[in-house]
């Protein structure tokens, strides 16, 4: 089952200054293995300025193939630009089906 459209909440646990949730809308399931998320609002890293994360599971046997409305996965997330391979780690923490 893709989760492609599917509307997810980011708790971010570090770093600790990040005191809000993240939101955004998955726009592509990269093999249960990866998440490309389009944020609601961009955010500044530091070298990259975007609206899209892309969301790693921390524990390397997690998939997001379980991701489920009650369920949550640790992941580790960084900012990405469509056109590049340019990885900025921005965030720890987990994502949920909104």
């Amino acid at each position: 089952m893709s989760l492609k459209g599917q509307t997810v909440r980011i708790i971010v646990n570090k770093p600790c200054d990040r005191n809000e949730n993240l939101f955004g809308t998955i726009v592509s399931d990269r093999g249960g293995n990866r998440l490309l998320v389009k944020l609601t609002k961009p955010l500044t890293g530091t070298s990259v300025s975007s609206d899209l994360i892309e969301l790693r599971p921390i524990s390397q046997n997690s998939t997001f193939n379980s991701l489920s409305q009650y369920f949550s996965i640790a992941v580790d997330g960084g900012l990405v630009t469509e056109n590049s391979k340019d990885f900025d780690y921005i965030i720890n923490g987990t994502v949920t089906l909104d």
